[in-house]
């Protein structure tokens, strides 16, 4: 094998490893970015990954389709993970979306091609600028350029703690999105505790007519006045996912 054609090798397991991360992690893998922004980062993070200097992969097919498959793994789950913190703004609003009757009110998130409910969607685009305002992209792309030094080329191997991973990181989703929702929750609860009462005191009253703009409005108004609140989530989001993608990429350190 000579020395261009290692180079060449190494240059698509470097490409492997950046661009099945780029196409799952948060914010870059978003379907209203263009792929062809999405390959050319990719192209360019390659690059200089190379230009900093990468050993020339040495091996037959088999050992160099082993590796691929192992660059592009190791990509997937750590974009993935990462993802799944910051769903955790998602997953938020639709617990209150549920609560305060906008549940049945849906709308298609051109960036995912998924159906997301109203505050879903308001939190998951406040999540993003959260990300952005952070440097939670920084953050991503650094962690890619550092994994090089950590783990070199060929050298990701897929432990049996991936789901022990997959686990903490839905976890400290489901803890994110019940500190952005359970203000809102807990106000839902009381509201509609006084609207049983007056319910009973007054049974001429229509409960359910009143309760559902009632609702509706409180969940609004509680949304905008601890609205200063979601960063202190954003960073809890940023600090985890820089946790969790050093956590990941020590496991996958052969």
């Amino acid at each position: 094998m000579n020395d261009s054609f290692a180079l060449w090798l190494t240059f698509l397991l470097v490409l492997g490893r950046i661009f099945s991360l780029l196409v799952t992690a948060p914010l870059f893998s978003r379907r209203d970015i263009p792929m062809q922004s999405k390959v050319g980062l990719g192209m360019f993070l390659s690059l200089i990954i190379m230009a900093r200097g990468q050993s020339a992969f040495i091996g037959g097919t088999a050992e160099f389709l082993q590796a691929l498959v192992a660059e592009v793994m190791g990509g997937l789950v750590i974009g993935i993970l990462a993802s799944w913190l910051l769903a955790s703004f998602s997953m938020g609003g639709q617990l209150m979306d549920q609560q305060a009757g906008f549940g049945t009110a849906s709308v298609l998130d051109p960036g995912t091609a998924t159906t997301v409910t109203l505050l879903g969607n308001l939190l998951l685009f406040i999540g993003l600028l959260l990300f952005l305002e952070l440097n939670g992209h920084h953050l991503i792309i650094l962690g890619l350029v550092r994994s090089f030094a950590l783990v070199p080329v060929g050298g990701l191997s897929l432990p049996l703690t991936v789901t022990e991973w997959a686990v903490r990181a839905l976890l400290l989703a489901t803890v994110l999105a019940l500190r952005l929702a359970m203000p809102i929750l807990a106000v839902i609860i009381i509201t509609d505790l006084s609207l049983g009462m007056i319910g009973r005191a007054v049974p001429q009253l229509n409960v359910l007519m009143l309760g559902l703009p009632l609702k509706a409005g409180i969940a609004l108004l509680i949304l905008g006045v601890l609205s200063p609140l979601f960063l202190d989530v954003g960073h809890s989001l940023v600090s985890h996912i820089e946790a969790l993608v050093g956590a990941a990429l020590e496991g996958l350190r052969p």
